[in-house]
């Protein structure tokens, strides 16, 4: 009976708390001020992106990963020729280093498997 008298205790408390007109001034007066703080941070990040030095910002970005891309793409395809041409020329050890890499592959695959 001691934890229902307490619970009952602790309801007619946070009633009594409920009805008192300083606290429920108190209540609306803390919402009414976190939503304005609300407001105010929507309107700053509304600001920040529909800046247009923002906005120059992001396209110089873009063009910047887009001149990575490119460059990087090059980068692939020279050496990609490069590979295929030394294969060519030496199909052996091209052979033995596909076989290597296979094999380490396959070692990692199986060590990861029998773990989990």
């Amino acid at each position: 009976m001691a934890l229902k008298d307490k619970a009952s205790a602790k309801w007619s408390e946070l009633k009594q708390k409920l009805q008192d007109k300083q606290n429920q001034k108190r209540v609306q007066e803390e919402v009414k001020r976190r939503l304005q703080q609300g407001r105010e941070a929507i309107d700053r990040i509304e600001k920040e992106l529909t800046d247009p030095a923002n906005y120059e910002k992001a396209e110089a970005k873009l063009r910047e990963a887009k001149a990575k891309l490119t460059k990087l793409k090059a980068e692939f395809k020279k050496r990609q020729a490069e590979t295929v041409a030394y294969t060519k020329a030496n199909p052996e050890k091209a052979l033995v280093v596909a076989a290597a890499a296979g094999a380490l592959a396959g070692a990692v695959w199986t060590a990861l498997r029998r773990k989990k």
